[in-house]
This record gives C-alpha cells, sequence and structure tokens, in this order.
C-alpha cells in the first residue's frame, strides 16, 4: 500500500504575523526570489533555532511554483513566535504575493479545533456536558436526533467522531453566496442516518462537528459565527478571523485566491461556500493561528488574555477515544499524529481548493500550522509538518520493527487476513458502492507477517506483539481487536479518523495493486464529498473561460494562459 498517498487520500475524505506578540517585522526574500514580509521572533527559544528561517525556505522552495501557488507559514513556541511567513503569490492572477499578517486562507477543518474550543468554553461554564445527550441542548431547535440505540449521543462522541452517524463527506458546498441557508436548516435538511451503536468505532463526520457548533449556538442563544468572534477570536485579537461567509467587508487582510492544476498551470477558481459553517468555513491569517496555538499551548492564555482554563485545556487534550492501545487515538477536537510514542496533537483541514494543517507538540511546547491555496490532498502540507517535526527532533526516531511476537504468529495473520472497509464512507446510498475502491485486503506473508494491499500498492508489516504489526519501512502500527477468536476491527495509527470493519461476504472484491486501474488520490477523490463538487467544477472550467497562470521557471513570475468559451451555471 502505498503509505503516503493513501494517508493523503484518506484524510482528505475525514478530509496566522504576530501582531501584538512584541515580534519583529522586516522583509525576506521568498524562495522563489520575491520579496514577502516576514515576522520572525527578535529572541527566539525554539530548540536549535538557529537557521530556522532558512530551513522553512528551503523546505517551501521545492513547493512553491511547482506544486503550489501560495503558501503561509507559522511557528510558536509557547507564547513565542518563532516564524510567521508567506511564500508565493495569494493570487496567480494578480501576482499578489502571501503576507502572513494580512493573507487569509480557507482553514477547512482546523476550523473545527475553534468549534471544539468553543464547545469547552461551554463545558467550562457549566453550560454543557460532555456526556449529556445532545438533544437536552436542542429543545428549542427544530434538529433533533432520533433514538436508533440504546445509548444516546453525546458531545464527547461528536468531539471524537464515535457518534455512529453515517459520515457525510462534503459539509453541505454550495457556489453562491445566496444558497447559503442557516446552520439549523441545513441541520435538518441533511441529517444522516445512525448506522451504528454510538461509541463503538470512529467514523469522521462533518455534521457532527456542524450539529456541536449548533449547540453551542443554542446554548448561547447568538449565532455560532457570532459566539466565536466574541468569545475566541475578538479576546485574542485575532483581526482577520471569521466563519461569517462571505468574509464581511469590514475584516481586515485579503482573502488568498484559490487556484486548481492543469498540467503545469495553477488556475484560479471561483469561490464556494460552506453551509455547515462550523465545520469548516472559517478563514483566517497565519499570525491568527499563531495567537490561536500560543493560547493552546500556554494552558488556555496568551499574554494575559484567557479563553480556557488550564484544567479545561487538561480536559481536552487527555484522551478521551482509544481506539486501540497500540495506535494513535483521539483527543477532543484533536488527533493523535504521527509516531504511535510521540506527543503530536493535530487536524487536517481542507476545502476543495484549500488545505491547511495544524500540529502541536505540547510537551515541547511547540505549534506549526500550514496553510496552502491549491489543494493537494494533503500531501504536500503534511510533508512539511513531517520535515519539521524531524529536523528538529519533536518525535521520536523511526526503527526497523524487529519481531518480538511468541510462537502463533502463522496463526495470528491467518486470522487477520481479510477485506476491510472504512467506516468514515457513506453506509447507504448510491456512494456506498464507491467505498470498495477505499477498501484494503490483508493477507498473510509468512513468517507471521502481513500484506495489505489497495488500488494504490501494497505495504508490508511486521508482527511486533500479538495481533499488533509495524509497517516494514516506516512507523505506521496496524492493530486488530480480537472477540471470540475473530477480527472486531482493524485500526490503521495514521488513520484516527476511521475504524475498519470486515467486508460482508457478499460485497468482497479481490483488491490487488493495479484492479481497475485507478488511483485512490485521483479518481475517488474526484467523485467523493469535497471531490465531486470540485469534479464538476473541473469539468465546467474545462469548458470555459478561465484565466490560466503558470509559474515561468526561469523568473518566478506568474504568466497568464487564457482559455475561450462560455461559462454555465450549474448545480453544487
Amino acid at each position: 500500500m502505498a503509505g503516503s498517498t493513501r494517508r493523503a487520500f484518506l484524510t482528505t475524505l475525514g478530509t496566522l504575523g504576530f501582531i501584538g506578540l512584541g515580534a519583529g517585522t522586516g522583509t525576506a526574500m521568498t524562495t522563489d526570489g520575491h520579496s514577502s514580509k516576514s515576522t520572525v521572533s527578535a529572541n527566539p527559544t525554539f530548540t536549535e533555532i538557529d537557521g530556522i528561517e532558512s530551513f522553512i525556505d528551503a523546505v517551501m522552495s521545492k513547493r512553491i511554483g511547482t506544486e503550489i501557488p501560495g503558501a503561509s507559514v507559522a511557528i510558536v513556541e509557547g507564547s513565542d513566535p518563532v516564524l510567521a511567513k508567506g511564500y508565493g503569490y495569494a493570487d496567480m492572477n494578480s501576482g499578489t504575493p502571501v503576507q502572513a499578517d494580512e493573507t487569509t486562507f480557507e482553514a477547512g477543518s482546523v476550523g473545527k479545533l475553534v468549534t471544539w474550543t468553543a464547545v469547552m468554553q461551554g463545558v467550562q461554564d457549566g453550560l454543557l456536558d460532555l456526556d449529556e445527550d445532545v438533544n437536552t441542548y436542542l429543545d428549542n431547535s427544530d434538529v433533533q436526533v432520533p433514538d436508533a440505540y440504546e445509548d444516546p449521543i453525546t458531545l464527547r462522541h461528536l468531539g471524537t467522531h464515535t457518534s455512529g452517524l453515517e459520515s457525510a463527506l462534503a459539509p453541505a458546498v454550495v457556489d453562491t453566496p445566496d444558497q447559503l441557508t442557516s446552520l439549523e436548516t441545513v441541520l435538518v435538511e441533511r441529517r444522516p442516518e445512525r448506522v451504528r451503536p454510538p461509541g463503538k468505532a470512529v467514523g469522521y463526520s462533518n455534521y457532527g462537528a456542524a450539529l456541536a457548533g449548533h449547540m453551542v449556538a443554542e446554548t448561547y442563544d447568538t449565532p455560532f459565527e457570532e459566539h466565536v468572534q466574541s468569545t475566541i477570536f475578538e479576546p485574542l485579537d485575532m483581526s482577520h478571523s471569521t466563519f461569517a461567509q462571505p468574509v464581511p467587508e469590514e475584516r481586515p487582510g485579503t482573502l488568498a485566491a484559490s487556484h486548481r492544476r492543469d498540467g503545469s498551470e495553477f488556475i484560479t477558481a471561483e469561490p464556494v461556500y460552506i453551509n455547515m459553517w462550523p465545520a469548516g468555513s472559517m478563514t483566517a491569517t497565519a499570525t491568527d493561528m499563531a495567537t490561536f496555538m500560543s493560547a493552546h499551548l500556554g494552558d488556555g492564555s496568551v499574554d494575559d488574555t484567557r479563553i480556557l482554563e488550564s484544567d479545561t485545556v487538561a480536559t481536552m487534550y487527555s484522551q478521551h477515544y482509544e481506539r486501540h492501545p497500540a495506535v494513535n487515538n483521539w483527543r477532543y477536537g484533536f488527533y493523535e499524529y504521527g509516531h504511535p510514542d510521540g506527543d503530536v496533537i493535530a487536524h487536517s483541514g481542507g476545502t476543495i481548493y484549500q488545505e491547511s494543517q495544524l500540529a502541536l507538540a505540547p510537551q515541547h511546547d511547540i505549534g506549526i500550522f500550514v496553510n496552502y491555496n491549491l489543494r493537494t490532498d494533503d500531501e504536500e502540507s503534511l510533508a512539511v509538518i513531517d520535515e519539521i517535526l524531524e529536523e528538529y527532533n519533536l518525535q521520536p526516531d523511526s526503527t526497523t520493527p524487529i519481531s518480538t511476537s511468541e510462537s502463533g504468529g502463522k496463526q495470528r495473520a491467518e486470522t487477520v487476513t481479510d477485506e476491510y472497509g472504512l467506516t468514515m464512507l457513506p453506509q447507504n446510498g448510491p456512494l456506498k458502492s464507491l467505498d470498495s475502491l477505499s477498501r484494503v485486503s490483508v493477507e498473510a506473508a509468512g513468517d507471521g507477517r502481513l500484506l495489505s494491499k489497495t488500488l494504490d500498492g501494497s505495504r508490508e508489516w511486521v508482527e511486533i506483539d500479538p495481533y499488533v504489526y509495524q509497517e516494514q519501512d516506516g512507523n505506521d502500527v496496524l492493530a486488530f481487536d480480537i472477540v471470540d477468536g475473530e477480527v472486531a476491527a482493524m485500526h490503521e495509527s495514521s488513520l484516527p479518523q476511521n475504524t475498519y470493519r470486515s467486508v460482508p461476504f457478499h460485497e468482497r472484491q479481490l483488491v490487488t495493486g493495479g484492479v481497475l486501474g485507478v488511483s485512490l488520490s485521483g479518481f475517488v477523490l474526484s467523485i467523493l464529498g469535497w471531490g465531486g463538487h470540485y469534479a464538476y467544477r473541473q469539468w465546467r472550467h474545462d469548458r470555459t473561460a478561465t484565466g490560466a497562470t503558470t509559474m515561468e521557471p526561469s523568473t518566478g513570475e506568474p504568466t497568464q494562459v487564457t482559455e475561450s468559451g462560455n461559462d454555465e451555471e450549474g448545480c453544487a
């Protein structure tokens, strides 16, 4: 299995200038040779900080102009800003450079961390309870969660994506602002089925995050976007941040234009809007997100401004759902990231045309944020996070797996041989059949080893404990729940947004690298979730007048390319 490609694909399904922080401001050259304002701490305390800016410049130079048109990066250590810098272009057509303290990006699901922070404020105020039936807080709303199982859905389930609600991959994306509805309306109209008891498996849910935001709004009797503005953004002086759509004209900063690829060309894309606001409509600068990270790393406080009490932060960062002891699990709203023995917690975000990553290493007091104005299926932005974590020793070193399992490894490998499907994909409706494209075939490979296969390729696994396997050429882990001698669930450490279930016999197919000759990261994303909307719009753009821009290799300057045609309206 091609691990990085699969991680990017599955994460996608799920899927900040330091103003007021005492930072010095200077001018730096972006890696494409263009001047861009950079904000760097005058007295950084980041371990091995010498050369941090040149290191990040080198990391980004591999991507700007070839993989992405523009990006913004922020790093903090506690309340101290280490770096906030823009790279490349906010808009390829105009040649406007990215500025970390002025250019806002679509944060996508990284905005969920603000939503979960607002939930914890409600818990702190004694108005919300993580273990109370969600319907308790919906008495005055048309939104109701039906009784389908003995146990009710709670906020703890929503914050760990274990509600048992059928996954809704795209949070109600529309093309124009006049298609936006109230949050309550979209939650009523798009309510998914309850397909499993709560607390039994992870199945990433945009609907669940939007429902949590609605509960906050109902509890405080204030529209969600206004509530977080007054309780999080304004206190932290995150003046460029908002969930409002379209971005209010009075909001400072300029929203980065979205882009898509057409071969080697970057083509500006029309904006889209997200009806499930708390699940992904936030826009922010790198510097604003730096402040947000500092508040979290500061036990809820930064620069004498407190948004959470320290014990509330401790509760949020404690483990709220354990898939398996050997793999990455869920804190409240954050998932554990990277090496299973590390301390990094994170969240990825992606809209149709932009993506972001936020990672915190609380034990090291480090926060990292990356934003792109082109969607790379999370592959490139995750790679930036990984390179920083590795360079500054924020994760345990990679190790070669050594089989420590006792006798019986061959039998255990045969026990787990099966075909597995994702709980994070729709279980009903027309998209149900498409989950076959994301299945994993696991088979015994001799000496107690496993071979996993998907349409993207294969990976080999070594048993390091009974029913726990480490990737032969990496740190990823597969772990199996065994009940009465049979597999109840499979967990992949690098995919905390999902639990794998055995595929019913009548739905099975032999999964081999090359079956159907399709790519998970390409074909599936073009028809599922965010990608379905993207595919339609790309088809429309391919037929219509669009401004295409490429980077001139010799100069790094944007070059305009035009296409002729007539635009047509279509449904989202």
